[in-house]
């Protein structure tokens, strides 16, 4: 996801010394429950505890913050390989602030702050700085998301923030190939999500798109022209 889908996707992040490998991610998973959910599960809420720390073994998940009126705003998705719920690692956090939500079938990792702490401490000592380095690389990658994303809303009226959004989404693992671009599964009720506007106006937006030539969408199916 850049910043109109803001994913942190692992192989964006620059490969480093300290980048993990394959048996540090493996001894960390020994000390986690690994557990399934369906699709569009709510893994937490705002005012859940906070305590646990997770990581997407397959799948991929939203995060998303509710407004009073129930207006919700998707502020990322992250796949494989992504820590998420780190916040109280580092800062004291008693509850939730924001929705973490399944998008499909995931298997997630789950591991307590106080047991990661412990195993830091212990028998995770010599994998502890790739493991905070995954994280830290992660956070500041969504970090910069944010920035564009906070960016774009003060900057850009919503049709661009739909195209540019649309454009994110056909970077990502789950866009398709097209004899015409790129085809992305997306409802207009995401889109809107995803941007922060109804979703008639994101209804409105592509097919104002569509006349133009710039797309082709029907139901959930978007084919973005030119971006094979």
């Amino acid at each position: 996801m850049s910043l109109g889908t803001p994913i942190s996707n692992p192989a964006r992040i620059a490969a480093s010394p300290l980048t993990p490998d394959a048996a540090t991610i493996e001894r960390f998973l020994a000390h986690c429950h690994r557990r399934r959910y369906p699709a569009r599960a709510d893994v937490f809420r705002p005012g859940d505890p906070a305590g646990t720390l997770y990581y997407v073994v397959s799948g991929s998940v939203s995060i998303i913050t509710e407004e009073e009126d129930d207006r919700e705003l998707v502020l990322g998705y992250f796949g494989a390989g992504e820590f998420v719920g780190e916040m109280g690692l580092f800062i004291e956090s008693d509850r939730r602030e924001v929705i973490l939500r399944t998008r499909t079938q995931c298997e997630l990792a789950e591991i307590s702050y106080e047991r990661l702490h412990q195993l830091f401490s212990g028998t995770l000592i010599a994998d502890a700085p790739r493991l905070l380095y995954s994280i830290g690389s992660q956070l500041s990658r969504r970090l910069l998301d944010t920035s564009r994303k906070a960016s774009r809303l003060a900057f850009l009226d919503v049709t661009d923030r739909i195209v540019r959004t649309l454009h994110d989404l056909a970077r990502e693992p789950e866009a398709m190939s097209h004899p015409q671009g790129t085809q992305l599964r997306v409802s207009r009720q995401e889109l809107a999500r995803l941007v922060g506007c109804s979703r008639e106006m994101a209804g409105r937006v592509l097919k104002k798109q569509q006349a133009d030539g710039v797309l082709h969408a029907r139901g959930k199916t978007v084919v973005l022209y030119g971006t094979r």
